[in-house]
């Protein structure tokens, strides 16, 4: 029995890849089925995003989100309006933990970063915490700080990018928040 474990890490190319998830749904309003898939190869830490869309166009994005350890992984989901969602967070190491939401919808005949939510809070600082909520498509967000955490409404400038120019930094509306 003990070597039944170490064969199966051996032989299964999935093991040595790293991690992987996927989903289905009609991401582009089309009537026929999209997927997605979250990618790490165990290179750089980051997960690739490979989307196949029904009309036959595939994009693949390189290091989207931080991978984390196990039970910190990133995960797709797909909202009821169809938009699909990649959240990755840190929920276990360091103090400082937070989670990322970019939200992704088929706008002007094109896959599009139309949402991205942040959270955080510092375990040893609990005044050290807050959200960042930004609707990219309508120009309007929402952010909260600290322990009584009143939302105010803020104007956003940053454009809904083609997920092919998936940035590699926070929005200037949130990053503002950590200065």
């Amino acid at each position: 029995m003990r070597w039944i474990i170490p064969f199966l890490l051996l032989a299964s190319p999935a093991w040595a890849e790293g991690f992987s998830v996927q989903i289905s749904g009609d991401f582009t309003g089309d009537g026929v089925e999209d997927h997605a898939a979250l990618m790490d190869f165990g290179h750089t830490g980051d997960a690739d995003l490979l989307l196949k869309l029904g009309g036959g166009e595939t994009l693949w994005v390189q290091d989207v989100v931080w991978v984390g350890g196990i039970g910190q992984q990133p995960s797709l989901t797909v909202t009821p309006h169809g938009s699909l969602q990649v959240m990755s967070h840190n929920s276990a190491i360091g103090r400082n933990r937070w989670e990322q939401i970019h939200t992704l919808a088929w706008r002007d005949g094109a896959m599009r970063i139309a949402g991205y939510t942040y959270r955080w809070y510092d375990t040893l600082n609990l005044d050290d915490i807050g959200s960042c909520d930004l609707n990219l498509l309508s120009g309007k967000g929402e952010v909260a700080t600290g322990q009584e955490a009143v939302s105010r409404a803020i104007s956003v400038s940053t454009p809904a990018y083609l997920v092919q120019n998936w940035p590699t930094d926070m929005p200037p509306e949130c990053a503002a928040l950590f200065d």
